[in-house]
């Protein structure tokens, strides 16, 4: 595969990330949890070319037999 060319990462300053907290019940560390991924997805999507993008949508699109 060729190499291609990507765009810079972006770093978010800690103080813009969710913060993980001591204590509490197990069903608030899955909720902080849950925000974290959800910070991350959202930067790795930011970072994806529209050319990624289709790519994902027609391998989305093919039918698979099993």
């Amino acid at each position: 595969m060729p190499h291609i060319p990507k765009k810079p990462k972006e770093i978010v300053p800690p103080e813009d990330m969710v913060h993980f907290k001591w204590g509490g019940r197990t069903q608030e560390w899955e909720e902080e949890a849950d925000q974290y991924m959800h910070t991350l997805q959202d930067q790795i999507d930011r970072q994806e070319t529209e050319e990624e993008k289709k790519k994902k949508i027609e391998y989305a699109k093919q039918k698979f037999y099993w």
